[in-house]
């Protein structure tokens, strides 16, 4: 959605019009689940939370100001909403087992690919969760969400310099502790 679509979507929010709020909650879902998916890492707890960014966005839409995208204001809450769940207790990461196989594929894995599979998704899981949440965060929403740089210091509060830098040392410590598999 373009920035001035959301502006006149937000303002018929404001209003109090309920399609308005579908629409918006439409538009916006499955991003929001999928950064609330990459944070909780089970669908159960990334539905909650998913539910709870809306409730809260909709709760406060009279406080929401056009500084920035509706987008970008989402982000924000689904990021302080999944930190403070983070907060609470110690994270699973979604498994890797459940990914498609390329269309054609001509046979299902064997035990072996499964196990390698298997043991790959526990150390990207490990990785992942050994980086500090707020690096965590960043990396989910620059390389598994696919976010520009600028939009993700809008949500998390920083320049974009200071997300480029932090990314890339998220990146540099999961690719440390990927090498030994990978080299191995």
């Amino acid at each position: 959605m373009n920035d001035q679509a959301d502006v006149g979507l937000i303002a018929a929010c404001q209003q109090g019009d309920h399609r308005a709020f579908r629409r918006v909650f439409d538009i916006y879902r499955d991003r929001i689940y999928a950064l609330c998916r990459s944070m909780s890492g089970n669908a159960e707890d990334a539905e909650d939370l998913t539910q709870e960014v809306f409730v809260a966005a909709f709760r406060n839409i009279g406080a929401y100001r056009a500084d920035a995208a509706f987008g970008t204001y989402l982000y924000r809450i689904a990021a302080n909403r999944c930190a403070a769940e983070l907060r609470k207790r110690t994270p699973k990461f979604r498994s890797f087992d459940g990914a498609k196989e390329p269309d054609g594929a001509a046979s299902p894995p064997s035990p072996e690919d499964l196990i390698v599979r298997k043991e790959l998704t526990d150390r990207v899981e490990a990785a992942l969760l050994a980086l500090p949440e707020s690096q965590r965060l960043l990396f989910i929403l620059g390389t598994l969400e696919g976010m520009r740089y600028k939009e993700i210091g809008e949500i998390v509060g920083c320049s974009e310099e200071a997300v480029k830098m932090r990314i890339h040392r998220a990146r540099k410590q999961v690719r440390d502790a990927l090498r030994p598999y990978m080299e191995g």
